[in-house]
């Protein structure tokens, strides 16, 4: 029988396929999926069984060496246990190369090429293109916005791009509009050219290549899958979805104090007098003595009692945070020249790949630990530390040895977020996006970094509140504060000229207060999705085309997404608006600045927008956790006690569920419609509150079967239509004639 490749060329708008013979087809299967392997000329094809599709089109172009020694044909092919094996014979050479075929899941094929018995050599692996959406790789957008195609660049740190510089956060991992993606098993020196003159490839400098296809076919089932290959990322303590406060360093602008400690607490003491909830505070270098402030471990003169300084913080409700660096200045330069340890001497990185080099790193930092420091922002290592070859991985061993100093002493009570970050590091710290210009278009890169961050399977992402580099405007600033209040990590710079308090006017204090907020009175549900990620690998930001991959037209949006399942946030990013437009994807929205106006989607409207509001969107059938569980630094609560908002947007058509993460466990909170009908349940959620039901006036209300009278067991808001009902401990409650607001 002769089988058939099928080829796509796409001619101006027209598509061409040609059918070209292969020889001498050896196949492999799993449920779901079928690999064949053509011998000679060698080459390989991944195929969807249910629907027929060709998934991963490999046209011979595996290469090795620096030479480029392509593959002429395969001999020895043998089969056994779900495995494919055979010898490659490599053209214009003698030498030969094992290739292997796995199928290690149903859904997951795994494929090794090895080479000259562990010799590190240069491997490179092409596929045709089929026109896919790509998505992932780097948190950096070197296309501009979402889709990779187009992209030619080295897999490793990132030095200066436009409006921001060293966004580093990255992993070998790419999702295709297709139903597959593919996963690199390499820390190794690399290279992802994607849609390139009808190709795709990746390249690394390794003892072997070996890679993932990850078959879907959904988004959702990719991510999910690669999550359990590659593993989750961290799940932080409750009060590091608080705000982060820092200055860029504290010795400048002393305004009202005499040294660097006064100002920290000072700045601690205006958060609390403005009422504005937060967590920590994190010093950046230079905080030490000697060159750099940093390297001997210690605190310089303008910080006379450290130790007070973090009790001081801690009697606050606030936690200190510090900047490190796998950089080598003072005691780390002299003791790691003495060891052996540094790569290159001064200023240079310590090899993480030493474990004596590794564990002396930590004793060091655990200076800071014995103090009470409870977690770093860790800074470069994508700055010619090191030579390129370890970047990747040290940009895994340096987070990974941060956070076990760290858990030693406080178990899972820290946290750390970093810019340089690959791959598995996402088990051990945060992302934030690097040196960003303080403009609209640093705003823009931001908001782009945020989502492809979230397409690497780094969840909990932030940026620096009104960019790094420059001053920001007051309008700049407002629109970054929106911005940061829907991200999971809110972090805040002030400083010279940049304090939100003393350099601007009422308004942006106003807006500052507002934003912070709602990003604390958020935390329940960012925390309970950032949770979710950690077990299905889908982002808390996540870009529209992952939601609605049906729409074509929102496969490179990147200006809204989706905030966990249920909001839809469009930044403003344009210098004077005061309106922008929305499109709004399949469903049925209402705007979450009312609470009243609904809209059909799949069509794009005109919002207002003044500066301090945000366009939001809430989707029918919505529920979204909100409330007050975490004290931070409130001390304008008497008596505060964690309190619960649960927000319902009954669908009327369909059930909802809500999978609420206490801190120990999961408790699914359901909401399910029979016509004009409610019954809501949860069990223990762990604080008491109120459930907020937008309906049309219910004709009865019953919670755990007892009737509720209005006014004393309910209360209805006709105007929001907004029905209230205060809760306690595991709940049931049903609604008598509660007709949903979307109905049309």
């Amino acid at each position: 029988m002769v089988r058939y490749f099928v080829w796509s060329v796409l001619l101006g708008n027209t598509l061409l396929v040609l059918g070209l013979p292969s020889r001498a087809a050896e196949t492999l299967e799993s449920p779901a999926l079928r690999l064949e392997l053509n011998t000679s000329p060698y080459s390989f094809r991944v195929i969807e069984k249910s629907g027929g599709e060709v998934l991963v089109s490999e046209t011979g172009g595996i290469t090795f060496t620096s030479n480029g020694y392509t593959v002429r044909n395969a001999t020895d092919v043998t089969k056994a246990n779900g495995s494919m094996r055979a010898t490659v014979h490599l053209e214009g050479t003698s030498e030969v190369a094992q290739a292997s075929f796995t199928f290690v899941k149903p859904e997951v094929l795994q494929v090794v090429f090895s080479f000259k018995n562990g010799v590190p050599a240069e491997m490179k692996e092409e596929f045709a293109d089929r026109g896919e959406h790509y998505y992932g790789i780097w948190e950096m957008p070197f296309g501009g916005n979402l889709d990779n195609r187009g992209a030619d660049h080295d897999f490793m740190g990132i030095r200066h791009q436009a409006d921001v510089n060293y966004s580093s956060a990255r992993a070998p991992f790419y999702v295709t509009s297709k139903k597959y993606g593919v996963y690199v098993e390499s820390t190794a020196q690399g290279h992802f050219s994607l849609a390139k003159d009808g190709k795709t490839s990746f390249s690394f400098f390794d003892t072997q290549l070996k890679y993932d296809v990850i078959y879907g076919p959904s988004y959702a089932e990719v991510f999910e899958r690669y999550n359990r290959i590659a593993g989750p990322s961290i799940m932080p303590p409750a009060w590091a979805f608080g705000s982060i406060w820092w200055r860029d360093d504290n010795h400048d602008d002393l305004r009202r104090a005499t040294n660097a400690q006064e100002k920290t607490i000072e700045d601690a003491d205006k958060l609390r007098a403005l009422r504005i909830p937060a967590g920590s505070i994190w010093l950046d270098r230079p905080f030490g003595t000697g060159e750099m402030g940093w390297g001997n471990m210690d605190f310089d003169a303008s910080f006379p009692d450290p130790a007070k300084m973090i009790r001081d913080l801690q009697e606050r409700g606030m936690n200190l945070l510090l900047w490190i660096a796998n950089r080598s200045w003072n005691q780390l330069q002299v003791e790691g020249s003495a060891r052996g340890y540094l790569y290159f001497g001064r200023a240079s990185a310590a090899d993480m790949k030493n474990p004596n080099a590794y564990a002396w790193f930590k004793d060091k930092l655990n200076e800071y630990v014995r103090l009470g420091v409870k977690g770093y922002k860790i800074d470069r290592g994508e700055e010619d530390e090191m030579p390129l070859s370890d970047e990747n991985l040290n940009a895994i061993l340096f987070p990974k040895m941060a956070a076990e100093g760290l858990r030693d002493v406080y178990g899972g009570d820290f946290f750390n977020f970093t810019r340089n970050v690959n791959d598995i590091g996402r088990k051990y710290t945060a992302v934030w996006n690097g040196d960003t210009r303080s403009t609209f278009a640093g705003l823009e890169v931001s908001i782009k970094n945020g989502l492809r961050s979230g397409a690497i399977n780094f969840p909990m992402w932030g940026s620096d509140t009104g960019g790094y580099i420059r001053v920001p405007e007051k309008e700049v600033f407002a629109r970054w504060l929106e911005f940061s209040a829907f991200s999971p990590m809110m972090e805040i710079l002030i400083g010279p000229k940049r304090t939100i308090w003393d350099d601007y006017d009422d308004e942006l204090v106003g807006i500052t207060k507002k934003y912070v907020a709602a990003h604390h009175d958020l935390i329940p549900y960012t925390r309970s999705y950032l949770y979710k990620a950690t077990q299905t690998g889908m982002p808390v930001m996540r870009a529209l085309a992952f939601a609605y991959p049906g729409d074509d037209s929102l496969s490179d949006t990147w200006d809204e997404y989706l905030y966990g399942d249920s909001l839809l946030v469009a930044p403003v990013t344009t210098a004077g608006g005061v309106s922008r437009k929305v499109y709004l994807p399949e469903g049925r929205w209402m705007d979450y600045n009312d609470m009243l106006t609904v809209y059909q989607g799949k069509k794009a409207i005109t919002v207002a927008a003044p500066l301090g509001t945000i366009p939001l969107f809430v989707r029918e059938g919505a529920i979204v956790v909100r409330g007050d569980v975490v004290k931070l630094n409130n001390n304008w609560v008497e008596n505060w006690s964690p309190k619960l908002r649960i927000e319902i947007f009954p669908s009327g058509k369909t059930s909802s569920e809500f999978d609420y993460f206490t801190g120990d466990g999961v408790q699914k909170i359901t909401a399910t419609a029979e016509g004009d009908n409610l019954a809501i349940q949860f069990g223990e959620l762990g604080a008491e509150g109120g459930l907020e039901v937008y309906c049309l006036r219910p004709s009865a209300v019953t919670k755990n079967g007892t009737k509720l009278r209005e006014g004393s067991g309910f209360t209805y808001d006709a105007q929001l239509h907004k029905l209230t009902v205060p809760f306690k401990g595991a709940t049931k409650m049903t609604f008598q004639g509660a007709r949903s607001l979307f109905a049309p």
